[in-house]
């Protein structure tokens, strides 16, 4: 068998980097949708007391099952979970919810999100996905963001880095460009005061504006995330306080450093990593590649189909490979993992494609409750919410998921919905798959 040597490797990953980033393609604009407000308006007349009984619970506290329990749901909030039904306050005259068979986990996060589209949100929803981070912000969302706080509409709990900012030799249309030191510290203290909740950077920043955006948002106290700058030594990115690298993208950066030594430094470094396989997955495929999945044209609009089949085929098999052992390694050194999509990019399906990266996540090699951790605790203690969300613990915001199988038997079974509660809200499969059928119905075939 031929050698394939680490000069081999980075150009092939040099060639997906210009391929994918010279295709042209641009994702459609956003698109307003007011399903989420009529899901909204029925939201409210739901109660607001629920006891889900003899469940298995999945804490995530620890690698457990907590069997035969009885959860007890009260004003957006876990008020008792406990094995004696005797125990239970049932004062409120809860909802009664049979989780017999069934198995509770705690809300999913996906940090890596594109939300271009309001039915998203009802698309996050039907799949167990309370928390979002959308990674190229836009005033419009900011204003998604308050009036799903004010329950106006249904929606995950959402969170938003700023526009993309890049350097002259940028990659989109759409990002912000800076120039000098003093375009850098302006755009972050604009974005912080306009209300975002990160600092999107991109691998296209030169150095002394990479360091000066980081460092303003340091002294702003606005965390800095995105990709790793191809211009800056990886010692220095390690050394600074950019919060979270998105995707594996660490062949272009330091030459000089072998591959396996700087995943092994990313682990040890103990920055949040969130690698979005999937979408390498996806992008690697031929348009005619039969594992494809067509029905999730039935999802999006017209011209997010023609988006995605413009950008299939831009990764390499190889780069796809290469990666999910980019993540394996990092995980081995002691990285830590949040969960992360990047939806919108080819058939990589609000939603539906969080289910499908914890997949690639195991199929990398972490077990499944570390899997699961990613899109739970971890996210939880990312956003700063570990008092709020990610676990299952009495005190905590009841977003919260029922299956009908054990995801920490088959990470698979996190697909197996047959409920989710949104901050003490309950919606059954019934009120699920209808709001996805609604959905399809608003797209033209």
């Amino acid at each position: 068998m031929k050698k394939i040597t680490i000069t081999t490797i980075v150009l092939i990953l040099l060639l997906g980097v210009y391929f994918y980033f010279t295709s042209g393609a641009l994702p459609p604009g956003h698109l307003v949708s007011l399903l989420p407000t009529k899901y909204g308006k029925a939201t409210g007349e739901k109660p607001t007391s629920y006891l889900i009984q003899n469940v298995s619970v999945i804490p995530m506290t620890q690698d457990t099952i907590l069997p035969h329990q009885f959860v007890l749901i009260e004003n957006r909030r876990i008020r008792q979970i406990t094995n004696r039904l005797a125990d239970v306050d049932t004062s409120t005259n809860p909802f009664l919810i049979d989780g017999t068979g069934k198995y509770l986990i705690p809300g999913l996060n996906d940090m890596h999100v594109h939300l271009n589209d309001d039915n998203n949100l009802l698309l996050f929803v039907a799949n167990g996905v309370t928390t979002i981070r959308n990674m190229a912000g836009y005033p419009f969302h900011l204003k998604l963001r308050e009036r799903i706080k004010k329950q106006q509409i249904l929606g995950p709990t959402l969170y938003t880095a700023s526009p993309i900012l890049e350097g002259t030799n940028n990659v989109w249309k759409f990002s912000i460009i800076v120039k000098t030191k003093k375009e850098a510290r302006d755009a972050v203290l604009k974005y912080k005061k306009d209300g975002y909740d990160f600092i999107k950077i991109y691998h296209t920043l030169p150095e002394e504006l990479y360091k000066e955006i980081v460092r303003a948002g340091d002294s702003l106290q606005i965390p800095v995330v995105g990709h790793i700058p191809f211009q800056v030594d990886l010692h220095q990115v390690l050394a600074l306080n950019q919060y979270s690298l998105e995707h594996v993208d660490v062949s272009p950066i330091s030459p000089t450093i072998p591959l396996v030594q700087k995943l092994e430094m990313i682990g040890k470094s103990r920055k949040w990593m969130c690698p979005t396989l999937l979408v390498y997955k996806n992008m690697q495929k031929h348009p005619n590649d039969q594992t494809i999945p067509t029905h999730y044209e039935g999802y999006v609009d017209p011209q997010t189909r023609m988006f995605w089949k413009q950008r299939l085929q831009y990764y390499s098999r190889d780069r796809y490979g290469l990666r999910k052992n980019m993540a394996k390694l990092i995980f081995r050194s002691g990285g830590r993992f949040v969960a992360g999509t990047d939806c919108l990019n080819s058939y990589v399906l609000a939603g539906f494609s969080l289910h499908e990266e914890l997949q690639e996540l195991v199929s990398a090699g972490l077990p499944e409750f570390e899997a699961l951790k990613a899109s739970t605790v971890n996210a939880a203690e990312f956003l700063n919410r570990k008092t709020e969300i990610g676990t299952i613990e009495p005190n905590k915001l009841a977003d919260l998921v029922l299956l009908d199988g054990n995801p920490l038997q088959n990470i698979a079974n996190t697909k197996k919905i047959n409920g989710v509660m949104l901050q003490g809200k309950w919606f059954d499969s019934h009120e699920l798959n209808r709001m996805l059928d609604d959905i399809k119905k608003s797209y033209p075939d």
